[in-house]
């Protein structure tokens, strides 16, 4: 052995052995936790060729358990026979968990091939608003204009509905249509935008970069939004898997041997209910921590909490902060041109943008040290948030006057502190606020999408059906027993 003193356990390992081994060895591949470096799992830790009864005599003291309380992370792996937590094992590791305060994740699938897919179903999109963009740019129409602003308009729509959308197939059309529409605003409208005339004139590099940057990162955003769909289909699917076959409480999980199950639920006691709150927040959220059991309890929708919106992250933490960089350091150049006539212009805007770049990188640091439910929260308030004001920017910045493109770029700079601030609150310091439940509904839930009504469309019928037949049933009961009350008299 290479290490026959055994390795600090980083990360817990539960499934229900119903998996194969190549399903199996992809989830836990790609939901690896970052900054884990061992792992534990029942069928390579413990001797499955001996007689292991007696390691399992006492759940408490079993590997099960003492390897739990010494992780960091539980792993929950699902697969497509039933869920892990028809099996009372799983759940008395739900339990341990509980108890030690552990966060819990859902395994998922790589998604790398069916990004890849969804990326080529994008090129229809893309070539259809390239040449309706050609055809608006060749053939000077006076209604052109008008259409590169629906077209605008229709980009900003789709970008705002993109973050919010829960329902996949709704999700797939506003990404292919917010593509096409950027595509085709860019190659037919006016690209020398009046906002930046306003404040860049005579500067045509400073003026390009900021125009071509931009619309460059919109495109990329729709991209990054197919993959964040994805990721989001993979988790609702594993989601699926995790209830399948659940009955909604471990009272009805079973074990293999009855022994065990005796002292399994010796050892639970009275806090199977508690138990039961945890997977149910697993099941709705992805995830389970103290902090989404609180907001749970306090009313919040956690559906899908723990699934994370890269799209906007991605671009204003990467290239978009790179372009804020490279405008401070232009700014700076510019106002030490003697007599320029708009220097305090460019004053203001390099404050802005330098207020806005340190809030970013304060971002960072936080995120680095948070956990892993904490960092969930962050990165979904930087994308709900950052979304509204930079897509307003770039989309309606342009169309109006140097006061109006001024205001929106402020909102902009402005938006990334208030994402510092809920981000130095976190979970619990954002549902202390007034209005907390209500942010904290918006900020960790998908808020648009199909409701989830408790009977469907088709099982209302079938009840209101239900009750006509017990209706008319009764009735024909009453009637036999009214005939024999009078031929009895």
């Amino acid at each position: 052995m290479m290490n026959p003193d055994g390795l600090d356990c980083d990360l817990f390992i539960t499934h229900a052995w119903q998996e194969d081994v190549f399903e199996f060895t992809e989830k836990v591949l790609t939901s690896w936790p970052w900054r884990a470096n061992h792992a534990w799992c029942c069928m390579l830790a413990n001797p499955q060729n001996l007689d292991i009864g007696a390691l399992l005599q006492s759940p408490s003291s079993s590997p099960f358990a003492l390897a739990l309380q010494s992780s960091k992370y539980m792993l929950v792996v699902p697969n497509r026979h039933k869920s892990v937590y028809t099996r009372l094992w799983c759940g008395y590791e739900a339990y341990l968990a509980f108890q030690s305060n552990k966060i819990i994740r859902t395994a998922t699938p790589p998604i790398g091939r069916q990004v890849l897919l969804a990326w080529l179903r994008m090129l229809p999109a893309l070539l259809i608003g390239a040449t309706v963009g050609l055809i608006f740019r060749l053939r000077h129409f006076e209604a052109a204009q008008r259409l590169i602003l629906i077209l605008r308009m229709t980009a900003l729509f789709a970008s705002l509905m993109s973050q919010n959308c829960g329902q996949m197939r709704l999700w797939l059309i506003v990404n292919h249509v917010g593509l096409g529409s950027t595509v085709a605003a860019i190659i037919g409208g006016e690209l020398l935008v009046s906002g930046f005339r306003y404040l860049f004139v005579g500067r045509i590099a400073l003026m390009a970069f900021m125009k071509y940057g931009n619309r460059a990162c919109i495109v990329l955003y729709f991209l990054l939004a197919e993959v964040d769909r994805m990721n989001c289909q993979a988790e609702r699917q594993e989601g699926e898997e995790l209830r399948h076959q659940y009955e909604g409480s471990i009272r009805h999980a079973s074990c293999s041997e009855i022994q065990d199950e005796v002292n399994i639920r010796d050892e639970i006691g009275d806090q199977v209910d508690e138990v039961d709150k945890v997977i149910q927040v697993l099941l709705k959220a992805g995830m389970t921590s103290d902090a989404l059991r609180d907001a749970h309890l306090q009313g919040v929708e956690l559906r899908h909490a723990g699934f994370v919106q890269l799209a906007i992250p991605v671009l204003v933490l990467g290239p978009l902060l790179m372009l804020g960089c490279w405008l401070v350091c232009r700014y700076i150049y510019l106002l030490h041109e003697l007599g320029h006539p708009i220097a305090n212009v460019y004053t203001f805007m390099a404050s802005a943008e330098s207020a806005s770049i340190l809030a970013r990188l304060t971002f960072l640091g936080l995120l680095l040290r948070r956990s892993i439910d904490e960092r969930c929260f962050m990165l979904n308030v930087m994308a709900k948030i950052v979304t509204i004001f930079y897509f307003c920017l770039v989309e309606l910045g342009s169309l109006g006057s140097k006061a109006m493109f001024s205001s929106l770029l402020t909102l902009y700079n402005f938006s990334f502190i208030l994402v510092l601030f809920f981000a130095a609150l976190g979970i619990r310091g954002t549902l202390k606020l007034p209005g907390g439940r209500l942010l904290a509904q918006f900020f960790l839930s998908r808020v648009v999408g199909p409701v989830e009504w408790p009977l469907s469309c088709r099982s209302m019928s079938e009840l209101v059906s239900a009750q006509c037949l017990e209706e008319s049933s009764s009735s024909e009961v009453m009637s036999d027993a009214s005939s024999e009350s009078s031929t009895h008299s």
